[in-house]
Formats: structure tokens, sequence, C-alpha cells
């Protein structure tokens, strides 16, 4: 089974943002006429190499690479000297999307509502943008939050160590 890249990039964002399977999105969008077998393959070439991408010469897991660039470290270390109790860079925790409320559970909810139409211009992918973040319900909001909160703890209770996708 092929996929669009758009679908691609939805069945990525359900399953870490809700850990959705095979099952959930054949009965979540029976319109895209997908099957279980064809999601199952994709889904496991997903857990493997944590990419979309086709290509198997795609090095890295397809995540954000580090913020902590020479620039951003100057630039902290000045507040650093301004504000003496700020955490150094070295004490960063490394970027993880399971500490990213933003990015993993209120942009999948956007993602959904923003491609139920489909958009054939940048100006109308600007607007449904506009109009689906102005439509946004505050407990959307309020469950990423708490999401992160519960996230947070599980990091804390780890400490600092690797988390179980099941929390």
């Amino acid at each position: 089974m092929v996929f669009s890249k758009e679908d691609k990039i939805l069945i990525k964002t359900l399953r870490e943002s809700k850990g959705d399977g095979a099952k959930r999105f054949t009965k979540e969008f029976p319109d895209k006429n997908w099957n279980r077998k064809g999601l199952d393959y994709f889904l496991k070439k997903l857990r493997e190499t944590g990419t979309v991408k086709r290509s198997q010469r795609t090095i890295g897991s397809g995540r954000r690479r580090s913020s902590r660039t020479t620039q951003n470290i100057n630039a902290v270390e000045d507040l650093r000297r301004e504000t003496p109790d700020f955490i150094s860079p070295d004490l960063w925790p490394p970027n993880s999307p399971d500490l990213d409320p933003v990015d993993y559970a209120i942009w999948a909810v956007m993602q959904r509502r923003v491609y139920q139409t489909k958009i054939h211009t940048i100006d109308e992918l600007n607007q449904r943008l506009i109009e689906v973040w102005c439509g946004l319900e505050q407990s959307t909001v309020n469950m990423a939050v708490d999401q992160w909160r519960r996230k947070l703890r599980t990091c804390v209770r780890a400490k600092g160590g690797h988390l179980d996708h099941n929390f």
C-alpha cells in the first residue's frame, strides 16, 4: 500500500501523540481506504526507523535536531551572567518529543482539523491554520498541559533516563 506524504505525517503524528494503531486508523479514517496490513507494515517501519521517509539511507530518527547551537549557548551564557540562578546549557535535558506538548498534542489536533478539507494554495493553508487556531478549545490546551505535567513527573521518576512510551 502506498501512502501519500500527508497520510504518512498524519499517521506518524497520531501514533506519537495518541499511540493509535492500525485498527484505530482504519476505523477513524474510513474515507482513506487504508488497509490494516499496509498500516501495520508502515507502523513497523516507523517504529524501526523513526521516520516517514522511504529512503533507508536517511540517518537519524526523523526527530528535530538539537537547538544547542554555539549561538544559542552563547546567548544563554550571556543571560546566565545576568541571572546567576539560571540553568546552564550543560544541565539542559536533551530535546524530547515526550516533553513537547505543543508539537505532539496540540499540533495533532490542529493537523486533523486543518486537513479535513483539501487545501489548494499556501494562502488557503495560512487562512485555515488561523481559523483552526482561533477555534481551538481551551479544554484541548488544558489536556495537553495535563499530559505534559504527567510526562514531566514520569521523567523525574526515571531520573532523566529512558521513558516508556506507555505512560
